[in-house]
């Protein structure tokens, strides 16, 4: 059984004014934050920036119960502006967020059935409980059981010789930071990976550029603005990992 958490959310981006800008931040009816942020002292761009998990902390919601690792929705958020000139805001990191790292990479590999037999492995090593892929391989398939190069997985299917990739899902920790949204649950309903979706600003909806962004695009909100949103939060993961 996994261990549940409440996890803690950084929002990412920059503050501008001669004087601190204040921000009031609410979530599903719930005020989480408010007061002044690290502001710089020019006026706002007169192009976005990039504001990723590089760019300055605005806020943070600490060890919040609205976000508890077994949570994965969206949830209504509205952020005001007041003071200042204004902000651009833009990712939203947390902690104990699952993330997925590389475990091998094999050639020459079939499967018949639900057997995978392995060919060359050309990095790494294998292991159980992972996702392979590869050109003809069913999406999502999984090893789940097995050992050498004969493995068992959950999909049957049948496979010519291919070179494959195995990922594994690692379990987030209290200190590592990653994006909050992966862009598959809950559904981003504008169909991009961002953690906002439905935007509005002062009433008026927002539209990303054509094409879509393939990342978290950045909002910037003039001071006396609010900007209002569905903000979408992915399944967090905390050791002991389950498969």
């Amino acid at each position: 059984m996994a261990i549940t958490q409440n996890r803690t959310l950084k929002f990412h981006g920059y503050a501008y004014g001669s004087s601190n800008v204040s921000l009031t931040a609410t979530i599903n009816g719930t005020q989480v934050f408010s007061g002044e942020v690290p502001t710089t002292d020019t006026t706002l761009p007169n192009e976005l920036i990039v504001t990723g998990s590089e760019s300055p902390i605005l806020f943070t919601i600490e060890d919040s119960p609205l976000f508890p690792t077994d949570f994965a929705g969206s949830y209504p958020m509205e952020i005001s502006v007041t003071g200042g000139y204004g902000i651009v805001i833009g990712e939203v990191d947390s902690n104990w967020t699952k993330t997925i790292r590389q475990a091998f990479t094999a050639d020459n590999c079939t499967i018949n059935g639900t057997t995978l037999t392995i060919g060359t492995i050309t990095s790494g090593s294998m292991a159980g409980k992972v996702i392979v892929d590869g050109n003809g391989i069913t999406p999502g398939t999984r090893i789940v059981s097995g050992s050498g190069n004969i493995w068992i997985v959950d999909k049957e299917q049948t496979v010519s010789a291919t070179s494959i990739t195995g990922t594994a899902l690692v379990a987030g920790t209290a200190t590592v930071f990653e994006n909050v949204y992966s862009g598959s649950n809950p559904p981003n309903s504008e169909g991009t990976p961002d953690c906002r979706s439905s935007v509005f600003i002062d009433g008026v909806q927002q539209v990303p550029p054509v094409p879509k962004s393939n990342a978290t695009w950045s909002w910037l909100v003039p001071s006396g603005s609010t900007i209002s949103c569905n903000f979408n939060v992915s399944l967090g993961i905390c050791a002991p990992l389950t498969n």
